[in-house]
């Protein structure tokens, strides 16, 4: 979300960061609020009380911490935010815990190789004896990719033929004028 209100000569000046300060020059325009300049911030801007401090959906956020941190939590009321100082295991286990709670998550992470646990998201290697190829499966990418090359050297092949007919069409009708 961008800055409503920016600090005065944050646009022109690299060393002054945009962050809200109160412009105190006597002859600042933005104090003076001449039509043309930023907006200063009053008492109009402020948001209503009913939704103050509220997620963005109209929940109010819980922020989870332990396990115990999910006491009082109400579906209908709240949503809740993760601590970002929890490991993998334990935002695992929380993450169901919400969904057994039905209860909303503000931050739940990549659903992909985080939602699994370790032993999925880990390749197993054939041995030797299973496979000829050292050991390591080929994936779907390399093997899409090398069909790819197998595809592109047929149409270039394809291609070449085509010229050469070409030229020797050429070389026929030239034959023919004579």
């Amino acid at each position: 979300m961008a800055r409503r209100f920016k600090r005065q000569e944050s646009w022109r000046l690299k060393r002054v960061k945009p962050a809200w300060r109160r412009p105190r020059g006597g002859t600042s325009r933005i104090r003076l609020e001449i039509s043309g300049w930023p907006r200063k911030p009053s008492v109009g801007f402020r948001t209503k009380g009913s939704i103050r401090g509220l997620h963005p959906s109209g929940l109010e956020e819980r922020l989870v911490k332990q396990e115990r941190d999910f006491d009082g939590v109400d579906p209908k009321r709240h949503i809740i935010r993760l601590a970002h100082q929890l490991g993998e295991k334990k935002r695992l286990v929380f993450l169901e815990k919400a969904r057994q709670l039905n209860v909303k998550i503000a931050n739940p992470g990549a659903t992909g190789s985080a939602a699994r646990p370790a032993e999925e998201t880990i390749p197993h290697r054939e041995s030797k004896g299973e496979s000829e190829t050292s050991g390591i499966e080929q994936t779907d990418a390399e093997s899409t990719s090398a069909t790819d090359k197998d595809s592109n050297e047929t149409n270039s092949a394809q291609s070449h033929t085509e010229t050469r007919t070409l030229q020797e069409k050429g070389e026929s009708d030239e034959e023919d004028n004579q």
